[in-house]
């Protein structure tokens, strides 16, 4: 009995180890307000062409975002790779300069709602997303995950990327339509007039999730009262 409870405990121990949100007090994610405030394209290319048309704030978990991007081939030169987030660059910087000293990860759930702008509906991707976020010594990393709705690959993803910095200089996610994916033997599905992508971004789950100061938010909510009320 004692040795069938010693191999319980090393097969647990084992899974822990190879869980990556085990560890939920190394590893954080953004809450839905959080994600509200993520508002500045990080120009990471010159001419990247995706533009946010619209943010929602949906029931349950999660907020969709849904972009245009005008050349989702590069054909223009308009490069279709979007870096969506907070940033001491530009925007508000509402979760700019946030202590994440105690953390060494950040993550984020990334799903493909739909898709327009191809030749196959039902046959959408692939896209790299990935949770995005500065280290100490680069302006940006994020662990590159493909999603799709083509049988390949999943709908859904969740990024988990490392980070040693111990401040928030930049945070968010990315959405890139990989023109470089395709070739003469397998063309391109994208329309070269443009495609709009609409994602579902959650908190990763087994994280820890964390919100917007408080002033923040009070002017995040003030901001969204006066925007209404223009309306």
């Amino acid at each position: 009995m004692k040795t069938n409870r010693v191999i319980f405990s090393i097969i647990n121990l084992s899974l822990l180890a190879l869980y990556p949100f085990a560890a939920c007090g190394t590893t954080f994610t953004l809450s839905d307000s959080a994600l509200m405030s993520l508002d500045y394209d990080y120009p990471v290319y010159y001419g990247q062409s995706p533009i946010a048309v619209n943010i929602t704030d949906v029931a349950g978990s999660g907020v969709k975002f849904d972009f245009t991007y005008s050349d989702p081939r590069n054909s223009q030169g308009k490069i279709p790779c979007l870096y969506w987030t907070s940033s001491i660059d530009g925007g508000n910087g509402t979760l700019a300069n946030r202590d994440i000293s105690t953390f060494d990860a950040f993550a984020l759930k990334i799903t493909l709602v739909s898709a327009t702008g191809i030749s196959s509906p039902g046959e959408v991707g692939p896209l790299v997303v990935g949770a995005l976020i500065n280290e100490s010594q680069y302006a940006y990393a994020y662990q590159p995950q493909v999603i799709a709705a083509n049988g390949s690959y999943s709908t859904s993803a969740t990024s988990v990327t490392t980070t040693d910095a111990s401040q928030i200089q930049l945070i968010g996610f990315t959405c890139n339509i990989p023109y470089w994916w395709y070739n003469s033997s397998s063309p391109s599905p994208w329309d070269p007039a443009g495609a709009r992508i609409s994602l579902l971004v959650e908190a990763a789950p087994g994280t820890v999730v964390i919100t917007p100061e408080p002033a923040t938010l009070f002017l995040l909510t003030l901001g969204g009262l006066l925007l209404r009320k223009r309306k």
